[in-house]
């Protein structure tokens, strides 16, 4: 794939690991949504580690789109925000180094849009840069981290903040990790599962 984000994210693979190991937490995926653009990447990844699955790949990016399509033609696309795919009974939800682009108040909705998309017992993977210090930090513009020649608007939130959100919408934590980037700082990898009805 010719897109930066894809190779920026080829460069730094580590930071997406947990995302293959989803495929341990789950004998059997039908539906798996990859929310954001860095996910939609990943639609290689999982098609390979879930042949028989729908893949759906939601984001507002219709560049990374195309290039998801030249990849893999037999994913379902959706070119739509953040806060508005349309997925539901999925197995496994993908939110990779989106978050950041949302706004504190459109945080919360998009977390209970991905507990609502998933099942009964469905994981979720979520990962994004962690704040510096705790408390308020506000949407800033930073330099994109796979383009140098890009600005992007960017918040941190703090991994606490998070999980807490998390855990009060429905979610059980089953494990957190971090790494560190020199782009991004401190990035942190969230996996939870939706709590039984």
């Amino acid at each position: 794939m010719s897109h930066p984000l894809s190779d920026w994210m080829t460069d730094n693979a580590e930071l997406f690991r947990y995302a293959g190991e989803l495929s341990c937490m789950r004998e059997k995926a039908e539906r798996i949504l990859l929310s954001g653009s860095a996910s939609a990447f990943l639609a290689p990844l999982f098609r390979t580690l879930y042949p028989d699955a729908e893949i759906i790949a939601a984001t507002d990016e219709e560049a990374v789109l195309a290039e998801v399509a030249r990849e893999c033609s037999d994913i379902v696309e959706e070119c739509v925000p953040l806060l508005s795919f349309n997925a539901e009974n999925v197995d496994i939800a993908v939110s990779v180094l989106a978050i950041q682009t949302l706004e504190t108040r459109e945080l919360t909705s998009y977390l209970f849009s991905l507990f609502d998309a998933l099942k009964s017992g469905g994981n979720l993977y979520i990962s994004f840069p962690q704040a510096e210090r705790p408390g308020l930090y506000p949407m800033s513009e930073e330099t994109s981290w796979y383009d140098a020649g890009k600005t992007v608007k960017m918040k941190r939130y703090q991994a606490e903040d998070v999980m807490k959100a998390l855990s009060l919408i429905g979610f059980n934590l089953k494990a957190a990790e971090k790494d560190e980037n020199g782009e991004l700082g401190t990035v942190i990898s969230i996996h939870a599962e939706k709590r039984a009805d």
